[in-house]
């Protein structure tokens, strides 16, 4: 795998980010992650949360989240 510094950000398409305290603390979202989806999101890239629970326990934030 190229380091990060390496890549071209023409070759890069998308983001895989885990949801459990990495987007989220105490279970909401913080305003910085919620930007920074957006942020992604206007930049063209693909943005998909993961997350080791259910389906339908994460299916109100990808609704409501800029993904």
């Amino acid at each position: 795998m190229k380091d990060l510094a390496e890549w071209r950000p023409s070759s890069i398409i998308g983001v895989f980010t885990d949801i459990d305290d990495t987007l989220t603390t105490e279970g909401a979202i913080t305003a910085d992650a919620l930007q920074a989806l957006a942020d992604l999101k206007a930049a063209g890239l693909l943005v998909v949360p993961i997350t080791g629970r259910p389906v339908g326990w994460s299916e109100p934030f990808v609704q409501s989240w800029p993904v």
